[in-house]
C-alpha cells in the first residue's frame, strides 16, 4: 500500500515533454505578435491632436484646409454614374471596358476565383486581342487566391500585369501596408470608383450568413477629375514596377464639368495620415447632418470625442455599419466594443442585417460627400493606400442619401441598452480584439 509521501512522489511528476513544447510554441506566437505589433509601432502614444474652430463648408478657407491639412487635390469633375446594386456595378464595369478604345487602366485590392473573375477575364481578352492596351495593378495580397494560369492567360495576349507590394524578405513589414483601392480608368475619359472587388464574395454566396448580396455601391466621373486619378494610378504602376510613357498613359485634360471635387489619398508614414484629417474635417466641420458608412468602424479616441461633440452641438449623427454578416468578425467584435460612449451621446448606431455592408462614404449636412476605399479604422488611416473623392456635389449626396435610408431600413439599430446587455463572452472577445486595435 502506498505513503502518503510516495503518492505525493507521484502528483508530483514534471509535466511530459511534449506539454512542454506547446507552451514554448505558444510563448513565441506571442513574441512575435508583440514583436511585430512594436515594430510597427502599435505601442507608440497615440495622437492626441485637436483641431479648433473648423471653418464651414462653404467658407473658401475649408477648401484651403482640406488641400493643405489633408494633402488634398482640388479639381474638377461631372458625375456619370451611380450604381447601387452589386449586379448592375459589375455591369457598368464590365461595359465601361468594353466600350474601351485605347487604354484600361485597373487598380484593386480583391480578387478570387469564380463567375465575377471570369467574366472580367472575358472582357479584358476581348479589348486587349482588339488592340486595347491593359495595365492590371492587383494588390499581392488581396489577389493571392488567384491561379498563375489566370494572369498567364492574360498576360500571353500582351496584358500588362503588376502586383503591389509581394512579399519582400528585405522588408517583410512593408506587407502589412496594402493598396486598397479600386479604380477603373478607360481611355483616360472616364473614371470608375467604388468598394466592390472582382470577386463572387459581393454576389452573397461565399458565407452563409449572407442572405443577399453585398452592399456597395460604384461612382463614375468624366473631367479633369480623371487625368489626376490617372496619375495617382501611375504613381502605383511605377511602384508596382511597371513602365510609364507619359506620351502615352496621360490623355488630353478634360474641360467638361464645373463642380470643384478633391483627391485624397493615403500614403503617409506619419504618425498622423491624410485620410484621419479628412475624416476629422467631415465630423468638425457638421452643422446640421453627418451620416456615415463604414463597415470597418474602429474609430480612436480623438474621432470617437469628435463625434460626441458633433452630437451634443445638435448635429444628427448617424453611423451605418456591418453587423454580423461580416466577412471580419474580430474587426466587427473590437467596433462594437466601441459602441458605448458613441451610444450614450446619443449617437444612432445600424447594423445592416441582410449580408456584409461594405460602402464607405460620408455626408456631410445638404451637401457635401465623400467616397471612396477608406473606412473609420487604423488600417485606412496608417496602413493602406486608400481613394477618396469628396466635394459638395447635389446630386451624388441625394443619391448617397438615399442609399442611406433604404440601408437603414434594413438594419438593426443599437441602443445603449442592447450593448450594456450583450453576451459576457462577446464583451470578452471585444476587448481581447482591441488588443490590436493599431493593426486592424
Amino acid at each position: 500500500m502506498p505513503t502518503s509521501v510516495e503518492a505525493s512522489d507521484s502528483d508530483g511528476e514534471p509535466p511530459p515533454v511534449e506539454l512542454w513544447w506547446l507552451l514554448a510554441g505558444l510563448g513565441l506566437v506571442v513574441l512575435l505578435l508583440v514583436s511585430y505589433a512594436y515594430l510597427r509601432g502599435g505601442f507608440r502614444p497615440a495622437s492626441t491632436c485637436t483641431i479648433d474652430n473648423v471653418p464651414s463648408l462653404d467658407d473658401p478657407r475649408f477648401a484651403l484646409s482640406m488641400e493643405g491639412l489633408a494633402n488634398s487635390a482640388d479639381t474638377t469633375g461631372h458625375l456619370i454614374g451611380f450604381w447601387h446594386t452589386i449586379d448592375d456595378v459589375y455591369a457598368a464595369r464590365n461595359a465601361a471596358m468594353a466600350s474601351a478604345e485605347h487604354l484600361i487602366q485597373y487598380e484593386t485590392y480583391f480578387m478570387t476565383p469564380g463567375r465575377r473573375a471570369s467574366e472580367f477575364a472575358e472582357v479584358i481578352i476581348d479589348r486587349a486581342l482588339a488592340g486595347v492596351a491593359v495595365q492590371l495593378l492587383l494588390d499581392h495580397q488581396g489577389t493571392k487566391a488567384m491561379p498563375e494560369k489566370y494572369w498567364q492567360r492574360l498576360r500571353n495576349i500582351g496584358v500588362e500585369i503588376q502586383f503591389f507590394r509581394p512579399l519582400d524578405w528585405r522588408a517583410p513589414l512593408e506587407y502589412n501596408s496594402r493598396s486598397h483601392r479600386k479604380l477603373l480608368i478607360i481611355d483616360g475619359q472616364r473614371v470608375y470608383i467604388g468598394g466592390a472587388g472582382v470577386s463572387d464574395y459581393w454576389d452573397g454566396v461565399a458565407f452563409d450568413h449572407d442572405k443577399a448580396p453585398w452592399l456597395d455601391f460604384e461612382v463614375a466621373y468624366e473631367g479633369e477629375v480623371v487625368n489626376l486619378l490617372q496619375g495617382k494610378f501611375l504613381q502605383n504602376w511605377s511602384c508596382a514596377g511597371g513602365c510609364i510613357n507619359l506620351k502615352e498613359g496621360l490623355h488630353a485634360v478634360q474641360k467638361q464639368g464645373s463642380t470643384p471635387l478633391f483627391i485624397t489619398d493615403n500614403t503617409s508614414t506619419l504618425n498622423e495620415s491624410s485620410m484621419r484629417l479628412l475624416m476629422q474635417l467631415h465630423i468638425l466641420a457638421a452643422k446640421q447632418r453627418l451620416w456615415i458608412g463604414s463597415p470597418y468602424l474602429v474609430p480612436d479616441d480623438e474621432t470617437i470625442q469628435a463625434l460626441i461633440c458633433a452630437c451634443q452641438a445638435g448635429v444628427d449623427v448617424r453611423i451605418l455599419t456591418m453587423g454580423a454578416a461580416t466577412d471580419k468578425l474580430m474587426v466587427h467584435l473590437a467596433s462594437r466594443g466601441l459602441y458605448g460612449p458613441l451610444l450614450k451621446a446619443g449617437i444612432k448606431i445600424c447594423e445592416y442585417q441582410p449580408s456584409m455592408m461594405h460602402a464607405k462614404f460620408v455626408l456631410v449636412d445638404d451637401d457635401w460627400v465623400s467616397t471612396g476605399s477608406a473606412n473609420f479604422d487604423p488600417r485606412s488611416y496608417f496602413h493602406n493606400d486608400e481613394l477618396n473623392i469628396s466635394g459638395a456635389y447635389p446630386e451624388l449626396a441625394r443619391r448617397v442619401e438615399q442609399f442611406f435610408l433604404d440601408a437603414m431600413d434594413n438594419s438593426r439599430c443599437i441602443t445603449y441598452a442592447d450593448w450594456q446587455n450583450r453576451p459576457g463572452a462577446e464583451k470578452v472577445k471585444g476587448r481581447l480584439a482591441l488588443l490590436f486595435r493599431h493593426l486592424l
